[in-house]
């Protein structure tokens, strides 16, 4: 947990560097408006990056496509047991998407909190 907080913490002092040499190059000055703004949007962005599309589209496709699919029968005890499986087979994988996912979330909040701060 401690190396996600330092890559975390990290990414946000990174991107106020880089937005505070923005906002020197565009504005031959430094402005705190001009940094929460586009730190405000940097961090929705990081959230953005943070969730998981492969399960907003697996399960959020489900109600286009309907229950009964090829695969998987429309038993949800079925479905439930057939998923959990997947889980298992593929738990490193999993974790280490759930690290960089923790990572971000950490990070995109903080840019957002310093943001409206700033603003």
């Amino acid at each position: 947990m401690r190396k996600i907080i330092q890559v975390s913490l990290t990414i946000v002092v990174f991107n106020y560097v880089l937005l505070t040499v923005l906002s020197f190059v565009f504005t031959s000055n430094f402005e705190l408006d001009f940094i929460g703004k586009w730190g405000l949007l940097s961090g929705f962005l990081l959230l953005i990056g943070a969730l998981p599309f492969f399960k907003v589209a697996y399960f959020g496709g489900r109600g286009i496509m309907g229950v009964q699919t090829p695969e998987i029968p429309p038993d949800e005890h079925l479905h439930h047991k057939v998923h959990s499986q997947h889980e298992k087979e593929n738990e490193k994988e999993i974790e280490k998407n759930r690290k960089y996912q923790d990572m971000l979330t950490i990070a995109g909040i903080t840019i957002i909190v310093l943001s409206i701060l700033m603003v």
